[in-house]
């Protein structure tokens, strides 16, 4: 057995860990530009908290508040040119995957000449970024703790990823009273894009015994208290667990890749703005169905680890149907005749490589069918 294992270096986990964040990010430098959404953090308060320990650190900052919904590779150009104009020393993402996955980007790609458009197209290049600061405000990305950044690509009109090693952030404050305020439409949708990246890393066919141990244990977290989150979710308990869940998940499938829902629910983001959380719940009961006729043992281990009876994909359903999602893709925009388009996003995926069992073209669309 031989594996290789890429973690963050630095990983701050704690209720109010947020006021740490000066202190320790001044190492980085005295200046940084914040990348986050339109509204949710300046609503919470979150962006506040944030500014509020860099003035206390004497670090000067500039806002970039445009991150958000699908990003794409010319947000990532904006904040690129923006930290340059204003010669920043790192980056901080605070918010969901969107605010994060730019920041990542803007910040791995510092210092290079071309658009982002061109290095998701894998265009090759020495890394000579700045650090990347990420401070998730939700439970679900895995984004604080990945090496690579999701964006739209307007040239194939389909999501990619952008990965390196060095992406991953320098710094990591997860800190669970950020996620408060999430409602719980939200709640449940990152969460089940949570359950989906542990769930599809435990099988995936780079998977070793490190992840699995640390995509169990994600996978016993999320189920243990997502419920709780949606329904109550000033449960300070669940929503410190779902945290630490999402966490975990995040690094166990930064080494492994994910699988057939992840393949699949890209090119539905990229050409429905079907929300991903929304997208993976769908998927990850026909993907458990798909794949378990050749890792039922694995889906087995999991029940048994986490004490569930019955079929897992009956309980993922179950569970769909107690919380506040879409139960079928025509509920979120999906137009029927688009199968073909979604199959040949599909196979476009890194992903796909990952999932257990060979996917072929039929398969993918007798999956989008089990949704509708």
């Amino acid at each position: 057995m031989q594996f290789t294992l890429h973690f963050p270096s630095n990983i701050i986990f704690e209720e109010d860990g947020i006021k740490k964040l000066g202190e320790k990010a001044i190492e980085y430098g005295n200046k940084c530009l914040i990348v986050t959404g339109k509204k949710s953090a300046q609503k919470s308060g979150a962006l506040d908290k944030v500014t509020e320990s860099l003035k206390k650190a004497n670090i000067q900052f500039v806002v970039f508040d445009k991150a958000s919904g699908e990003p794409d590779c010319e947000i990532v150009d904006e904040v690129r040119e923006l930290a340059d104009k204003e010669k920043v020393k790192f980056i901080i993402g605070l918010g969901g995957g969107s605010p994060m996955d730019v920041a990542k980007a803007a910040a791995g790609l510092w210092g290079q000449n071309l658009k982002t458009v061109k290095y998701v197209n894998k265009e090759p290049f020495q890394y000579r970024g700045i650090p990347f600061v990420a401070v998730p405000t939700t439970s679900g990305t895995g984004s604080e703790v990945t090496l690579n950044s999701v964006l739209y690509n307007p040239q194939t009109g389909n999501k990619k990823s952008l990965a390196n090693p060095k992406f991953q952030a320098s710094l990591s404050i997860i800190d669970p009273s950020l996620t408060y305020t999430m409602s719980s439409k939200l709640t449940a949708a990152v969460g089940m894009d949570a359950l989906t990246h542990a769930v599809e890393s435990y099988t995936s066919l780079t998977a070793n015994e490190v992840t699995r141990a640390l995509a169990i244990k994600a996978i016993d977290l999320i189920i243990g208290n997502l419920m709780n989150a949606v329904k109550d979710g000033s449960s300070k308990e669940a929503r410190k667990n779902m945290a630490l869940g999402s966490m975990i998940a995040g690094m166990a499938f930064a080494q492994t890749g994910v699988g057939g829902a992840h393949a699949i629910s890209h090119p539905l983001g990229a050409i429905f703005n079907i929300p991903h959380g929304v997208a993976c719940a769908l998927l990850l009961p026909e993907i458990i169905n798909f794949n378990s006729k050749n890792c039922k043992d694995k889906y087995d281990e999991i029940r048994m680890a986490v004490g569930i009876k019955g079929e897992f994909s009956t309980f993922i359903r179950e569970m769909i149907k107690e919380m506040p999602l879409p139960k079928t893709l025509l509920e979120v925009g999906y137009k029927k005749g688009s199968e073909e388009r979604i199959v040949a996003s599909t196979f476009d995926s890194r992903s796909i490589k990952n999932n257990p069992r060979k996917v072929e073209e039929k398969d993918v669309i007798k999956i989008l069918e089990s949704c509708l």
